[in-house]
């Protein structure tokens, strides 16, 4: 939320070399009661590159329909949004992102509320994006997926606690840190097994 300016940190300052970011809030936050098509939502993408009369242009047309394609949803793009799944939905708001001409896409909990075929395409979306050459920030609390298909991670519990590749960011000693003697950590394959807490409490945060 501070890299899109959405709120200010207390010191300090967010760069991002001017680069365009796509950000992907989190479902809870969006009132899927509105009254607005799968075309619209992305488009809406555009605005910024439309100028001040925001008319739509056949170029603009043209990329919905190109990120459309590209999430799988082209031939949703007259559906009203909240008819989708959530699954869907969260393929409509990438394309929403990626309409921005994003070289950076934050997300926001993304694979919360979304079943595993949904969590699996949207997953495969973003290896295909960064093999496009977007840079993709994720935060999660579902540790076994950030290993399981991250690169890099960094570990957050009101502060930075590490931060690397996964074997780097997942040990013992770092997990104990993040969540005291309440995850256990089962070996290499980083399994990872939580116990009776709230691990999803304000500040606890496994980024990949």
């Amino acid at each position: 939320k501070a890299m899109v300016g959405l709120i200010h940190p207390d010191r300090g300052r967010t760069e991002t070399n001017d680069a365009e970011i796509g950000y992907v809030t989190q479902r809870s936050a969006v009132d899927w009661t509105f009254p607005v098509t799968v075309h619209d939502v992305v488009m809406m993408g555009r605005i910024a590159k439309m100028g001040w009369l925001r008319w739509q242009r056949p170029r603009d047309r043209d990329i919905v329909q190109n990120c459309l394609a590209q999430v799988g949803m082209l031939e949703y793009a007259s559906r009203q949004i909240g008819e989708l799944s959530g699954g869907q939905q969260q393929r409509v708001f990438i394309a929403r992102a990626l309409a921005q001409e994003a070289t950076i896409l934050l997300m926001d909990e993304p694979f919360s509320g979304v079943d595993a075929p949904s969590q699996e395409a949207i997953l495969e979306i973003l290896v295909r994006l960064r093999d496009q050459g977007v840079t993709i920030l994720v935060s999660t609390h579902d540790l076994n997926l950030a290993v399981e298909r991250f690169d890099r991670l960094a570990l957050l519990n009101s502060q930075l606690i590490a931060y690397g590749t996964p074997s780097q960011v997942i040990t013992p000693e770092t997990l104990a840190a993040a969540y005291g003697g309440q995850a256990v950590w089962r070996g290499d394959d980083y399994a990872l097994v939580l116990g009776d807490i709230d691990c999803c409490g304000e500040g606890e945060h496994l980024h990949g």
